[in-house]
Parts: structure tokens; C-alpha cells; sequence
């Protein structure tokens, strides 16, 4: 008789413990917040898989060029024909990222493509790039057409990159560089379809002004800049650090006059979210109306495998060779002279 409390107390207390278990980071956030959160959680833990197309819905010239009825179709028809998908890794651990981008133009009875894989080791600062689509410009390149052709920095460059630094404080600054922004440029919406293709629980919105975008890119700017400063001061480099305020200088002036030039521009991003606030995804659209351009980008990406990246090529040593040991064509021969 006495086990008939704590038998009737067993259901209650396996719900709310299944409740704690399933408690979002994301729960009772408002919206910048949850936004941030979820920007954070995808820079601290960026190990998964990543896939994506980006294009244009529509594409229109110069005023000048509205009034020639062909060339403005044409402009428009070759812009929506144009797509460039991706695909790709990123393993923080190994500090390794595989990117492998192509270049699509696709009529109803036209159709061309080029693939580049690309993948980038930070641990010793090396890009390894597939040029098979080259070999038949390049006849040089028929020899090693089944190897990745190894580009690294000199070691005396990538000595003076603190690269750990910069990798650990670059959550933190993009977060306090949102953190800036107006809470009224984040919202939650109501779960759409992609929200349900994806398994998302939450979806935010951003959206932003050009001026508000340049002012979390030069946040984030600003704190690499001062990582690299403090970095080189500590290893008595001073005159690395006054090399890195100069260029931040030059950035800041080229993104300042960017933005001047572009004041109509403007992005609306759709972020998609799990329980546990880790990206699923992100559906971006960026409206141009500058006198050069006018019309609508798209960018897609998807994000899956979280802790757990594939990598679809695996580079061994003897597949690699280094740019300064492949033959050169007799053209760029002449150039390194």
C-alpha cells in the first residue's frame, strides 16, 4: 500500500524530466537574441556539412539599357540562367574546409557547367585546388591531372597570423556586432515550408540596411584587427600590428564608400533553427537598385551533419603536388622572369 504514492508520482516526474531534456536554448527568447544565439552556436561548433545555390530572380541594367528591348532581355535571361551551387565541409578540429563550387549556365537546350574543389588547411595555412577543369587550356597540366595542386603561404607570412586567437574570438565579436543592431531588425516568424522540409523548430528574420550590415562588418573587423595587434605587441612585433590597423583603414574606407554608393540595396535573411539552435539552414534574398543594377539575388544554404562532417575527397600526399615544383606553361614562365 505504501508504493502506491511513489508508483502514482512515476508518470508525473518522467514527463517533466522529458520536458527539462527537450528545454531550448532558443525558448522565450526575443528575437535578436534567439538570432544571435543561434549565429554564436553555428561559429563556436563549426563542424558539419554545408550545401547552397545562389542566382538572380531577376536582373535589369542601367536605365540606358531598359530602353534597348533586346539587351535587357538578354541581360535578364542570362542572369536567371546563371547559378552558382555549392558544396562543402568544415571540420573545426582539424581546422580543414572543403568547398567545392560550380559554376552553372542552364537553358532548356543549353546547358555547361564547371566544378573547382577547393579545400583550404588551416593548420598550416595550404589551399589545395583540383585543376582538372583546366588541363585542356592549360596542356601542362595533363600530367597531373589526377593530383590537387598545393598553394601555401610562406612560413614567415603564416608565423604572423594568430590564427587560434582570431579563430576564438570571432564568435564573440559577431555576436557584439549584432548586438549593435536595432532589436527591430530581428524577428520570429511562423514556421513556412522550408522550415517543415528542414525539421526546424524556429525561423528568424533578419533584416538589414546597408548601413547596419557595414556596421557589424566593421565590429567584427575592428576586433580581428586588435586580436592581431595584441597578438604581435606580446611577441614583439610591433610593426605587424600597425600593418594590421592600416589595412582595417583601407577596408573600412572601401566598405564606407560601397555603402555611399549603394544606400538602396538591402538584404532580408530567413534563418531555420532546431531545438537546440544549431543552423539548418538559411534563405537569404537581396534586393539591388543601384544605377548600374536593379533586380534580386537569392542565396540558399543548408546546413546538416552538425559534429560529424564529410568530406568528399580525402588528399593524399601522393595525390598533392606544390605549385612551385608543376611545369609551368611558357606564357607564365615569362612572367615570373
Amino acid at each position: 500500500m505504501k508504493l502506491r504514492p511513489a508508483l502514482a508520482t512515476l508518470p508525473l516526474l518522467t514527463a517533466l524530466a522529458l520536458l527539462g531534456g527537450c528545454a531550448s536554448p532558443l525558448a522565450g527568447k526575443p528575437a535578436d537574441q534567439a538570432t544571435r544565439l543561434v549565429l554564436r552556436e553555428n561559429l563556436q561548433h563549426a563542424s558539419y556539412n554545408f550545401s547552397g545555390e545562389m542566382g538572380f530572380n531577376t536582373l535589369h541594367g542601367s536605365r540606358e539599357d531598359d530602353a534597348k528591348p533586346q539587351l535587357r532581355y538578354t541581360i535578364d535571361e542570362v542572369a536567371r540562367s546563371t547559378k552558382v551551387t555549392v558544396s562543402g565541409a568544415v571540420d573545426q578540429a582539424s581546422k580543414r574546409m572543403e568547398l567545392i563550387p560550380s559554376f552553372r549556365f542552364e537553358r532548356r537546350n543549353l546547358q555547361a557547367s564547371v566544378t573547382l574543389p577547393l579545400e583550404l588547411n588551416l593548420q598550416d595555412f595550404s589551399l589545395l585546388v583540383d585543376p582538372s577543369a583546366l588541363d585542356l587550356f592549360v596542356p601542362e597540366l595533363h600530367s597531373e591531372q589526377p593530383r590537387f595542386v598545393r598553394f601555401q603561404l610562406p612560413p614567415d607570412i603564416a608565423g604572423k597570423i594568430p590564427l587560434d586567437a582570431i579563430l576564438q574570438a570571432l564568435p564573440g565579436l559577431v555576436d557584439e556586432g549584432y548586438g549593435k543592431v536595432a532589436p527591430q531588425a530581428f524577428a520570429l516568424e511562423a514556421l513556412d515550408g522550408t522550415a517543415r522540409e528542414l525539421g526546424a523548430s524556429y525561423q528568424l528574420r533578419i533584416a538589414m540596411s546597408p548601413q547596419q550590415e557595414n556596421q557589424v562588418l566593421m565590429h567584427v573587423l575592428e576586433g580581428l584587427a586588435k586580436v592581431v595587434s595584441q597578438q604581435a605587441e606580446r611577441d614583439g612585433r610591433p610593426q605587424d600590428g600597425k600593418q594590421a590597423e592600416q589595412l582595417l583603414q583601407l577596408v573600412r574606407e572601401l566598405t564606407q564608400s560601397k555603402v555611399a554608393k549603394q544606400p538602396l540595396s538591402k538584404s532580408v535573411s530567413h534563418l531555420y533553427a532546431n531545438r537546440r539552435g544549431q543552423l539548418l539552414g538559411v534563405n537569404q534574398t537581396v534586393e539591388l537598385d543601384t544605377p548600374q543594377l536593379r533586380g534580386q539575388a537569392y542565396i540558399q544554404l543548408r546546413y546538416s551533419n552538425h559534429g560529424k562532417p564529410v568530406f568528399a575527397y580525402q588528399p593524399t600526399a601522393a595525390s598533392i603536388i606544390d605549385y612551385d615544383k608543376l611545369p609551368k606553361p611558357q606564357w607564365l614562365k615569362g612572367l615570373e622572369q
